[in-house]
């Protein structure tokens, strides 16, 4: 080898370096450079989509049903019974409305509601229920102000306040279910925020006082009578207390915003499906949990990050090898702002498709991801791609964008991209519009994911309401985010925390929705893979979408049981087919060799397949 010059050498080695990384610099940039072709040939959605105002919803829609359902004698129908209409949904209990008292008696179980008194119910219907309860029977009441029934219900005087927060249960048959201590205390409002306190009754010289307000005074009592019939008071509006917590009105009246146990939603309904199938002989509930399994698992990603699109690849790697489907929600950014620049483009479209292939759930994240979401106009229902130009010039300070863009837009430019039917969204930063419900069934989208369950103090899917109020109900369905990434500590370092609320709520068949941004593979990364394994024993794994179309189909099933002589049926009629739904029976009854179902434990049963129309099952006694 001849001698070198070295500085000659160096020279000409650095030169060459310097054109190496040039034309590296160059291939990168090409590569990384921002390209549209596919979205420049897009225009639409075409046909308009307006949030058209809607009557508000009719008591009468529940109106029908045997006298195995817990009867609900509706005393105010200017009152907020879509809360316990929602709330007895979710928890399984089948259930009828009717204004008739002679209606109501003829079920072993009544719930009056909102209140009771001379007021809202004659002599008549008071001394109705009274002999209902002296031959045995139970009813239940919200807001017992009088009309002569106090000794029935073991108290002898009422007194109506504005200065509770709490509620605390007392050592009592009927509660033994309760073993955590966000379960024996439940909130009615912030403690903290005496604004946020709702309307009380306290029950004076109570005979049995099974749960008491935070002052000691009783909040709810029973009385019992000689042939066995019970009676109790609850001292506030239980149906306006879960539709204030569903519609995102309780003022944070919580102790754990995210990846912590807030029930207070979920205390009342387990109470009364305890109660139903303690004094309803023939009391059937539905499972909240596909295929018998204890915890239905939602994985999510929020992919509002140029980082992120690069990670994706890696993470779905992760879901097929542990055989798991999970929803990505993306953001469809193609503009550069404030926040980032446009990465929903050619580029990272392969991205997507290689999750469509994977059986991943491809979602919206909105469109401009923006932290003014709750505040921005509703919009006509008319915008479209190309025209809609939303832009975050700052925090806070958001131009042109609305609700309804932000729906219509992201989820045209998904399903044409992706070629997939879109049917889930979450906002960015959870920014919640009051109107987002009917603005969401207007674009076409079925399943929200949108607010922690802290926040809403339920771990259970519920139907939403227009408005986020009181009087009407939309399609939409809300899956509450249990476990979120962005809180301390790392994810990794919680996964014993995690895997702790997973058990929690798999106790009443919870929802267990993870929110995830796949902004690096590290902690996040991690925490998946200790926490997938861990839970499979006991989970099952859907999409939101996937999840959403159970729960959906489950929502509408009908459940009656009935004995004719010796003969006992069960009645389930369906809108829609629905596989692996559990049955609830009383503990003296199985079903008959013939009706297929599967024991799983005690008096659960799994029912494969049902069919939509009406199924009736034989059953027979254990």
């Amino acid at each position: 080898m001849p001698f070198l010059n070295k500085p000659a050498f160096l020279a000409r080695l650095m030169a060459t370096l310097a054109l190496a990384g040039l034309i590296g610099f160059t291939v990168t940039a090409f590569k990384e450079r921002n390209t549209f072709d596919r979205l420049d040939v897009l225009n639409g959605p075409t046909e308009a989509s307006p949030v058209v105002e809607q009557p508000p919803t009719g008591w009468a829609l529940h109106a029908e049903g045997g006298t195995s359902r817990l009867a609900v004698l509706l005393t105010d129908e200017n009152s907020a019974w879509l809360g316990l209409a929602h709330g007895l949904k979710s928890i399984g209990v089948p259930f009828r409305i009717t204004r008739d008292v002679a209606e109501a008696t003829r079920h072993e179980m009544i719930l009056a509601y909102p209140l009771l008194s001379g007021r809202t119910l004659d002599e008549e219907g008071r001394m109705a229920l009274r002999r209902h309860v002296e031959a045995g029977g139970t009813l239940i009441a919200t807001q017992v102000l009088g009309g002569g029934l106090q000794d029935l219900f073991g108290f002898a005087s009422v007194t109506e306040s504005r200065a509770h927060h709490s509620i605390t249960f007392e050592e009592a048959p009927g509660v033994d279910w309760i073993d955590h201590p966000h379960e024996r205390t439940v909130l009615l409002g912030q403690p903290d925020l005496p604004s946020s306190w709702i309307g009380t009754q306290t029950y004076d010289g109570a005979q049995q006082v099974l749960a008491r307000f935070e002052d000691g005074s009783a909040a709810l009592v029973r009385g019992s009578t000689k042939a066995g019939g019970s009676a109790y008071a609850l001292g506030f509006d239980l149906g306006f207390f879960i539709l204030r917590a569903h519609n995102d009105r309780n003022d944070q009246s919580y102790r754990a915003y995210a990846n912590g146990y807030e029930p207070s939603v979920d205390v009342w309904l387990r109470w009364l499906k305890t109660l139903y199938h303690e004094h309803e002989p023939l009391a059937v509930t539905l499972g909240t949990v596909p295929h018998g399994r204890e915890l239905a698992a939602v994985i999510t990603f929020d992919v509002d990050y140029v980082a992120s699109m690069d990670n994706l690849l890696a993470y779905r790697d992760l879901l097929v090898r542990e055989g798991v489907q999970a929803t990505f929600f993306l953001q469809t950014k193609y503009y550069r702002d404030f926040q980032d620049e446009g990465f929903f483009n050619d580029r990272t479209l392969a991205a997507v498709d290689a999750l469509v292939d994977a059986g991943m759930e491809i979602a919206s994240h909105s469109v401009s991801h923006s932290d003014m979401y709750a505040s921005v106009p509703l919009g006509d229902g008319s915008e479209r791609f190309p025209a809609y130009q939303p832009r975050v010039k700052a925090r806070g300070d958001t131009r042109g964008a609305t609700v309804l863009g932000e729906l219509r837009v992201s989820r045209f430019l998904l399903e044409q991209l992706g070629g997939v039917s879109v049917a889930s969204f979450r906002p960015g930063y959870l920014a919640t519009p009051l109107r987002l419900p009917e603005a969401m069934e207007a674009a076409g989208y079925r399943y929200s994911s949108s607010a922690t369950a802290g926040n809403l103090t339920t771990h259970l899917p519920f139907r939403s309401n227009a408005q986020r109020s009181y009087s009407r109900e939309t399609t939409v369905f809300e899956f509450p985010i249990a476990i979120e990434d962005e809180f301390p500590p790392l994810m990794d370092q919680r996964v014993d925390e995690a895997m702790a609320l997973a058990r929690t709520l798999a106790r009443y068949g919870g929802s267990y929705v993870m929110l995830i941004h796949p902004n690096e593979i590290d902690h996040k990364y991690r925490f998946l893979e200790q926490i997938l394994p861990a839970l499979k024993p006991f989970a099952w794994f859907g999409t939101l979408s996937q999840y959403g179309s159970w729960w959906v189909a489950r929502d509408q099933v009908e459940a009656d049981l009935s004995r004719t002589g010796g003969r006992l049926e069960l009645r389930l009629t369906a809108t829609d087919p629905l596989e692996g739904l559990v049955l609830e029976l009383p503990a003296e009854m199985r079903p008959a060799a013939e009706a297929g179902l599967k024991r799983l434990s005690n008096n659960r049963w799994l029912l494969d397949k049902l069919p939509a129309g009406t199924l009736v099952l034989k059953l027979d006694r254990s």
